[in-house]
């Protein structure tokens, strides 16, 4: 991440076509700046003395998707990073059925996880993998609502939005630029019109309000092309 930014939201990847779905009671997203560079067993010790927040709350979290997708988990609060210090995600859950639910991974050299046995467990086992995850987050000029005043590039603000949000182009686009925004699934939602500053409602091509999600938008510049994720909420 470039800096100081905004971390708005999370996708998780299905990665075994037999465990797809599931239901997670009192679903909690943490998110925390630390300074150590591996993860301990006590996971209070891997906040080095910080606060961790909760960036994201669910009573019920219902998740069921193809092996291969990506599940999108916005964040009710999002995490003010500051740009310096490493940081922990941290996730607790208790299963419908009481038993254990474990995160899908991939081998990494380090402790970059650490399992425990229940929501509220002080201890847990550190792990050389590191769940597949990717995060979503917009500059701190763009979550304030400022565009930069110089240079190259596509900022929105606001980015979380909930009516609309006003795209800008840097510089100012020409006659052969094309912005087009894509849903998850990669299909097309709804081209833009041509400007230097365009506005998207949340609409689709009809008309129809979309589902709260993230979406991409795409700008096409000659050779060049540009993407940026916006994240719509209810």
């Amino acid at each position: 991440m470039p800096g100081p930014c905004r971390l708005d939201s999370i996708q998780l990847l299905c990665g075994s076509g037999v465990y797809n779905h599931g239901v997670f009671l009192n679903a909690r997203v943490y998110a925390c700046h630390t300074t150590v560079e591996e993860l301990d067993s006590a996971f209070a010790d891997n906040y080095a003395g910080n606060t961790p927040q909760a960036a994201m709350t669910r009573d019920t979290l219902a998740l069921s998707w193809t092996n291969g997708e990506w599940q999108g988990l916005e964040f009710d609060s999002p995490f003010s990073y500051n740009g310096s210090d490493n940081l922990v995600l941290e996730s607790r859950w208790q299963g419908d059925d009481g038993g254990s639910v474990y995160n899908l991974g991939y081998h990494t050299s380090g402790n970059r996880a650490v399992d425990g046995k229940s929501p509220t467990a002080e201890y847990g086992t550190p792990r050389n993998y590191m769940p597949r995850f990717r995060i979503y987050y917009s500059t701190t000029s763009i979550a304030e609502g400022r565009f930069p005043a110089a240079g190259e590039g596509v900022v929105a603000a606001p980015n979380p939005f909930t009516t609309h949000t006003a795209v800008r182009l840097l510089p100012a686009a020409g006659d052969d630029a094309g912005v087009r925004i894509y849903d998850a699934s990669g299909a097309l939602v709804r081209s833009l019109r041509q400007s230097s500053v365009l506005r998207w409602d949340g609409r689709d091509q009809a008309g129809c309000r979309v589902r709260s999600g993230t979406y991409f938008l795409r700008a096409s510049r000659g050779d060049r092309c540009e993407t940026l994720h916006l994240v719509l909420r209810d």
